[in-house]
Protein backbone atom coordinates (compact mmCIF):
# COMPACT_ATOMS: atom_id res chain seq x y z
CA UNK A 1 0.00 0.00 0.00
CA UNK A 2 2.92 2.33 1.01
CA UNK A 3 4.74 1.56 -2.16
CA UNK A 4 1.35 2.69 -4.88
CA UNK A 5 1.30 5.99 -2.46
CA UNK A 6 4.79 7.02 -3.34
CA UNK A 7 4.49 5.71 -7.30
CA UNK A 8 1.56 8.14 -7.00
CA UNK A 9 3.27 10.68 -5.39
CA UNK A 10 5.92 10.21 -8.04
CA UNK A 11 3.81 10.83 -10.52
CA UNK A 12 2.40 14.07 -9.36
CA UNK A 13 5.81 15.17 -9.01
CA UNK A 14 7.07 14.29 -12.69
CA UNK A 15 3.35 15.99 -13.86
CA UNK A 16 3.90 18.85 -11.76
CA UNK A 17 7.26 19.50 -13.09
CA UNK A 18 6.26 19.25 -16.36
CA UNK A 19 3.47 21.64 -16.07
CA UNK A 20 6.37 23.79 -14.81
CA UNK A 21 8.20 23.80 -17.90
CA UNK A 22 5.36 23.69 -19.77
CA UNK A 23 3.83 27.12 -18.88
CA UNK A 24 7.69 28.14 -18.86
CA UNK A 25 8.28 27.00 -22.78
CA UNK A 26 8.29 30.54 -23.65
CA UNK A 27 11.04 31.25 -21.69
CA UNK A 28 12.68 28.13 -22.51
CA UNK A 29 12.34 28.61 -25.86
CA UNK A 30 13.52 32.44 -25.42
CA UNK A 31 16.74 31.82 -23.35
CA UNK A 32 17.89 28.62 -25.45
CA UNK A 33 16.89 30.80 -28.72
CA UNK A 34 19.07 33.32 -27.03
CA UNK A 35 22.26 31.46 -26.51
CA UNK A 36 22.26 29.47 -29.69
CA UNK A 37 21.58 33.27 -31.75
CA UNK A 38 24.99 34.43 -29.56
CA UNK A 39 26.32 30.82 -30.46
CA UNK A 40 25.96 31.36 -34.68
CA UNK A 41 26.97 35.50 -33.89
CA UNK A 42 30.08 34.12 -32.76
CA UNK A 43 31.29 31.36 -34.99
CA UNK A 44 30.39 34.05 -37.84
CA UNK A 45 32.05 37.19 -36.57
CA UNK A 46 35.00 34.86 -35.22
CA UNK A 47 37.89 34.82 -37.69
CA UNK A 48 38.02 31.53 -39.31
CA UNK A 49 41.88 29.82 -38.82
CA UNK A 50 43.19 26.89 -41.91
CA UNK A 51 45.43 24.81 -41.47
CA UNK A 52 48.15 23.59 -43.79
CA UNK A 53 50.31 19.86 -43.11
CA UNK A 54 53.06 18.77 -45.16
CA UNK A 55 55.59 16.27 -44.50
CA UNK A 56 58.93 16.44 -45.24
CA UNK A 57 61.65 13.65 -46.25
CA UNK A 58 65.20 15.22 -44.34
CA UNK A 59 67.65 15.50 -46.56
CA UNK A 60 70.88 12.71 -46.83
CA UNK A 61 74.27 12.61 -47.95
CA UNK A 62 75.20 8.60 -49.32
CA UNK A 63 73.01 6.30 -46.62
CA UNK A 64 73.24 9.57 -43.50
CA UNK A 65 70.56 12.02 -42.50
CA UNK A 66 72.01 15.56 -42.59
CA UNK A 67 70.85 15.47 -38.86
CA UNK A 68 68.79 12.97 -36.54
CA UNK A 69 65.16 13.03 -37.34
CA UNK A 70 64.82 13.59 -33.26
CA UNK A 71 67.29 16.27 -33.17
CA UNK A 72 66.00 18.10 -35.75
CA UNK A 73 62.55 18.01 -34.19
CA UNK A 74 63.64 19.31 -31.11
CA UNK A 75 66.04 22.06 -32.74
CA UNK A 76 62.55 23.19 -34.93
CA UNK A 77 60.34 23.26 -32.40
CA UNK A 78 62.59 25.43 -30.70
CA UNK A 79 63.46 27.71 -33.56
CA UNK A 80 59.69 28.23 -34.50
CA UNK A 81 58.02 28.70 -31.01
CA UNK A 82 55.99 25.32 -30.92
CA UNK A 83 55.72 25.15 -27.48
CA UNK A 84 55.16 28.49 -26.43
CA UNK A 85 51.59 29.77 -26.84
CA UNK A 86 51.23 32.35 -29.98
CA UNK A 87 48.53 33.93 -31.37
CA UNK A 88 48.14 34.06 -34.94
CA UNK A 89 47.72 37.66 -36.36
CA UNK A 90 46.94 39.23 -40.13
CA UNK A 91 50.60 39.18 -40.81
CA UNK A 92 51.82 35.97 -39.27
CA UNK A 93 50.72 32.30 -39.34
CA UNK A 94 52.25 30.24 -36.48
CA UNK A 95 53.56 26.70 -36.28
CA UNK A 96 50.99 24.20 -34.30
CA UNK A 97 53.46 21.05 -34.59
CA UNK A 98 56.71 19.76 -36.12
CA UNK A 99 57.35 16.21 -35.03
CA UNK A 100 59.06 13.19 -36.59
CA UNK A 101 57.16 10.61 -38.15
CA UNK A 102 56.67 7.24 -35.94
CA UNK A 103 58.96 4.54 -37.13
CA UNK A 104 60.34 6.47 -40.24
CA UNK A 105 63.27 8.10 -39.32
CA UNK A 106 64.23 10.27 -42.24
CA UNK A 107 60.37 11.84 -42.34
CA UNK A 108 58.99 15.24 -40.61
CA UNK A 109 55.15 16.33 -40.16
CA UNK A 110 54.80 20.00 -40.34
CA UNK A 111 51.69 22.08 -39.07
CA UNK A 112 50.81 25.70 -39.92
CA UNK A 113 47.67 27.66 -38.71
CA UNK A 114 46.81 30.85 -40.09
CA UNK A 115 43.82 32.93 -40.96
CA UNK A 116 43.77 31.62 -44.51
CA UNK A 117 45.74 28.79 -46.47
CA UNK A 118 47.65 30.78 -48.06
CA UNK A 119 48.82 32.32 -45.15
CA UNK A 120 49.24 28.83 -43.42
CA UNK A 121 51.09 27.45 -46.42
CA UNK A 122 53.69 30.58 -46.64
CA UNK A 123 54.55 29.64 -43.16
CA UNK A 124 54.90 25.87 -44.04
CA UNK A 125 57.22 26.74 -47.19
CA UNK A 126 59.43 29.18 -44.83
CA UNK A 127 59.89 26.08 -42.26
CA UNK A 128 61.10 24.11 -45.64
CA UNK A 129 63.06 26.52 -46.81
CA UNK A 130 64.90 27.07 -43.26
CA UNK A 131 65.63 23.16 -43.38
CA UNK A 132 66.94 23.47 -47.13
CA UNK A 133 69.07 26.62 -46.30
CA UNK A 134 70.23 25.14 -42.72
CA UNK A 135 72.28 22.07 -44.33
CA UNK A 136 72.62 23.55 -48.07
CA UNK A 137 76.62 23.96 -46.93
CA UNK A 138 76.35 19.95 -46.29
CA UNK A 139 75.16 19.00 -49.63
CA UNK A 140 77.41 21.77 -51.51
CA UNK A 141 80.65 20.25 -49.58
CA UNK A 142 80.22 16.77 -50.50
CA UNK A 143 78.69 17.85 -54.65
CA UNK A 144 82.26 20.42 -54.08
CA UNK A 145 84.66 17.43 -52.94
CA UNK A 146 83.22 15.10 -55.09
CA UNK A 147 83.92 17.03 -58.18
CA UNK A 148 87.41 17.86 -56.88
CA UNK A 149 88.16 14.30 -56.55
CA UNK A 150 86.97 13.77 -60.50
CA UNK A 151 89.50 16.47 -61.55
CA UNK A 152 92.08 14.94 -59.34
CA UNK A 153 91.52 11.31 -60.91
CA UNK A 154 91.35 13.45 -64.14
CA UNK A 155 94.86 14.73 -63.27
CA UNK A 156 96.24 11.20 -62.23
CA UNK A 157 95.26 10.25 -65.94
CA UNK A 158 97.06 13.25 -67.56
CA UNK A 159 99.70 12.60 -65.39
CA UNK A 160 100.37 8.56 -66.20
CA UNK A 161 99.58 9.34 -70.20
CA UNK A 162 101.98 12.65 -70.35
CA UNK A 163 104.66 11.98 -67.59
CA UNK A 164 104.80 8.15 -66.59
CA UNK A 165 104.10 6.62 -69.93
CA UNK A 166 106.28 8.80 -71.63
CA UNK A 167 108.81 8.32 -69.21
CA UNK A 168 109.00 4.62 -70.13
CA UNK A 169 109.42 5.39 -73.90
CA UNK A 170 112.22 7.29 -72.91
CA UNK A 171 113.62 4.89 -70.75
CA UNK A 172 112.85 2.08 -73.71
CA UNK A 173 114.22 4.75 -76.67
CA UNK A 174 117.52 5.37 -74.11
CA UNK A 175 118.66 1.49 -73.60
CA UNK A 176 118.11 1.08 -77.46
CA UNK A 177 119.80 4.05 -78.66
CA UNK A 178 122.18 4.84 -76.13
CA UNK A 179 122.62 1.95 -73.89
CA UNK A 180 122.87 -0.95 -76.51
CA UNK A 181 124.83 1.02 -79.01
CA UNK A 182 127.04 1.93 -76.54
CA UNK A 183 127.50 -1.70 -74.99
CA UNK A 184 127.94 -2.77 -78.55
CA UNK A 185 130.49 -0.24 -79.55
CA UNK A 186 132.74 -1.03 -76.47
CA UNK A 187 132.03 -4.93 -77.63
CA UNK A 188 133.71 -4.32 -80.97
CA UNK A 189 136.28 -2.12 -79.19
CA UNK A 190 136.94 -4.78 -77.18
CA UNK A 191 137.06 -7.88 -79.79
CA UNK A 192 139.33 -5.41 -81.58
CA UNK A 193 141.85 -5.08 -78.79
CA UNK A 194 141.62 -8.59 -77.78
CA UNK A 195 142.21 -9.80 -82.04
CA UNK A 196 145.45 -6.97 -82.08
CA UNK A 197 146.53 -8.56 -78.22
CA UNK A 198 146.24 -11.96 -79.80
CA UNK A 199 148.11 -11.20 -82.81
CA UNK A 200 151.05 -9.83 -81.01
CA UNK A 201 151.07 -12.57 -79.11
CA UNK A 202 151.34 -14.52 -82.35
CA UNK A 203 154.16 -12.03 -83.92
CA UNK A 204 156.39 -12.21 -80.34
CA UNK A 205 155.95 -16.22 -80.52
CA UNK A 206 157.33 -16.08 -84.54
CA UNK A 207 160.28 -14.15 -83.15
CA UNK A 208 162.12 -16.39 -80.78
CA UNK A 209 165.58 -16.72 -80.63
CA UNK A 210 168.74 -18.77 -79.08
CA UNK A 211 169.02 -15.49 -76.97
CA UNK A 212 167.76 -16.50 -73.36
CA UNK A 213 167.60 -13.57 -72.35
CA UNK A 214 166.11 -12.46 -75.12
CA UNK A 215 163.12 -15.11 -74.95
CA UNK A 216 162.91 -14.10 -71.61
CA UNK A 217 161.80 -10.65 -72.12
CA UNK A 218 159.29 -12.40 -74.76
CA UNK A 219 157.86 -14.48 -72.61
CA UNK A 220 157.04 -11.40 -69.83
CA UNK A 221 156.00 -9.80 -72.74
CA UNK A 222 153.59 -12.53 -74.03
CA UNK A 223 152.50 -13.07 -70.42
CA UNK A 224 151.91 -9.62 -70.20
CA UNK A 225 149.21 -10.06 -72.98
CA UNK A 226 148.07 -12.67 -71.83
CA UNK A 227 146.86 -10.72 -68.74
CA UNK A 228 144.95 -8.18 -70.79
CA UNK A 229 143.33 -10.43 -73.14
CA UNK A 230 141.77 -11.98 -70.14
CA UNK A 231 140.73 -8.65 -68.44
CA UNK A 232 139.46 -7.84 -71.86
CA UNK A 233 137.46 -11.37 -72.15
CA UNK A 234 136.25 -10.51 -68.59
CA UNK A 235 134.92 -6.91 -69.82
CA UNK A 236 133.46 -8.19 -72.88
CA UNK A 237 131.23 -11.38 -70.76
CA UNK A 238 130.36 -8.24 -68.44
CA UNK A 239 128.82 -6.32 -71.71
CA UNK A 240 127.56 -9.12 -72.98
CA UNK A 241 125.84 -10.50 -69.54
CA UNK A 242 124.40 -6.39 -68.92
CA UNK A 243 123.28 -6.41 -73.14
CA UNK A 244 121.14 -9.35 -72.09
CA UNK A 245 119.98 -8.28 -68.87
CA UNK A 246 118.93 -5.24 -71.31
CA UNK A 247 117.70 -6.75 -73.63
CA UNK A 248 115.70 -10.10 -71.74
CA UNK A 249 114.71 -8.24 -68.19
CA UNK A 250 114.65 -4.46 -68.41
CA UNK A 251 113.01 -3.33 -71.60
CA UNK A 252 110.28 -6.31 -71.45
CA UNK A 253 109.38 -5.22 -68.26
CA UNK A 254 109.11 -1.39 -69.39
CA UNK A 255 106.98 -2.91 -72.30
CA UNK A 256 105.19 -4.46 -69.62
CA UNK A 257 104.40 -1.63 -67.90
CA UNK A 258 103.24 0.17 -70.88
CA UNK A 259 100.98 -2.74 -72.31
CA UNK A 260 99.46 -3.70 -68.70
CA UNK A 261 100.24 -1.82 -65.66
CA UNK A 262 99.58 1.48 -66.90
CA UNK A 263 96.58 0.88 -69.07
CA UNK A 264 95.49 -1.44 -65.88
CA UNK A 265 96.11 1.70 -63.43
CA UNK A 266 94.12 4.20 -66.34
CA UNK A 267 91.54 1.49 -66.49
CA UNK A 268 91.08 1.67 -62.33
CA UNK A 269 91.42 5.20 -62.38
CA UNK A 270 88.37 5.76 -64.90
CA UNK A 271 86.35 3.21 -63.47
CA UNK A 272 86.47 4.93 -59.94
CA UNK A 273 85.61 8.51 -62.04
CA UNK A 274 82.37 6.80 -62.87
CA UNK A 275 81.67 5.86 -59.06
CA UNK A 276 82.16 9.20 -58.19
CA UNK A 277 79.99 10.57 -61.06
CA UNK A 278 77.55 8.20 -60.16
CA UNK A 279 76.97 9.99 -56.44
CA UNK A 280 75.88 13.10 -58.54
CA UNK A 281 73.48 11.60 -61.02
CA UNK A 282 72.07 9.15 -58.82
CA UNK A 283 70.80 11.35 -56.04
CA UNK A 284 73.01 10.00 -53.33
CA UNK A 285 72.65 13.52 -52.02
CA UNK A 286 69.41 15.26 -51.28
CA UNK A 287 68.56 18.34 -49.53
CA UNK A 288 65.20 18.37 -47.66
CA UNK A 289 61.92 17.85 -49.80
CA UNK A 290 58.29 18.00 -49.39
CA UNK A 291 56.99 14.63 -50.07
CA UNK A 292 53.73 14.06 -51.97
CA UNK A 293 51.04 16.92 -51.72
CA UNK A 294 50.91 19.39 -49.30
CA UNK A 295 47.63 19.55 -47.93
CA UNK A 296 45.29 21.98 -47.75
CA UNK A 297 41.56 22.03 -46.79
CA UNK A 298 39.09 24.64 -47.94
CA UNK A 299 36.74 24.40 -44.40
CA UNK A 300 38.95 26.17 -41.62
CA UNK A 301 39.61 23.80 -38.96
CA UNK A 302 38.64 26.69 -36.57
CA UNK A 303 36.01 27.52 -35.22
CA UNK A 304 33.75 24.12 -35.61
CA UNK A 305 30.89 26.39 -37.05
CA UNK A 306 27.98 22.78 -36.33
CA UNK A 307 29.61 21.72 -32.95
CA UNK A 308 29.60 24.98 -31.25
CA UNK A 309 25.78 25.83 -32.27
CA UNK A 310 24.66 22.51 -31.15
CA UNK A 311 26.91 23.04 -27.93
CA UNK A 312 25.43 25.99 -26.99
CA UNK A 313 21.90 25.10 -28.11
CA UNK A 314 21.80 22.54 -25.81
CA UNK A 315 23.94 24.29 -22.94
CA UNK A 316 21.33 27.04 -23.58
CA UNK A 317 18.17 24.38 -22.94
CA UNK A 318 19.88 23.42 -19.99
CA UNK A 319 20.58 26.51 -18.45
CA UNK A 320 16.91 27.90 -19.27
CA UNK A 321 15.27 24.40 -17.41
CA UNK A 322 17.57 25.11 -14.87
CA UNK A 323 16.44 28.63 -14.28
CA UNK A 324 12.78 27.60 -14.62
CA UNK A 325 13.19 25.38 -11.90
CA UNK A 326 15.27 27.58 -9.58
CA UNK A 327 12.53 30.46 -10.14
CA UNK A 328 10.00 27.63 -8.84
CA UNK A 329 11.94 26.74 -5.73
CA UNK A 330 12.48 30.95 -4.73
CA UNK A 331 8.29 30.92 -5.39
CA UNK A 332 7.58 27.87 -3.44
CA UNK A 333 9.86 29.41 -0.55
CA UNK A 334 8.10 32.72 -0.40
CA UNK A 335 4.74 31.12 -0.94
CA UNK A 336 5.39 28.69 2.43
Amino acid sequence: MQEKEYIVEDEIDLKELFKVLWNKRVFILIITAIITLLAIIYVNIKTPIYEVKSVVRIGYIGGALVENSNVLEKKLRLIFNVDIPQQITKDEAIVSNIAAVKKVENFLEIATLGYSNDQALAKNKEILDFLQNEYKYKIDEYILNTNLNIKNLEEQIKYIENVTKVEKEEQINFLNSIELTTIENKLNFNKEKLSQYQENINQITKRRSSDNTQNMLSAMEILNYQNLILNLQNQIENLNKEKQNILNEKIPNLKRDLEFDIKNRIEKIKDNISLEKLKLTNNIAKNSEVVGDVLVDDKPIKPKKLLIIVVAFVTGFILAIFAVFFMQFINNIKND
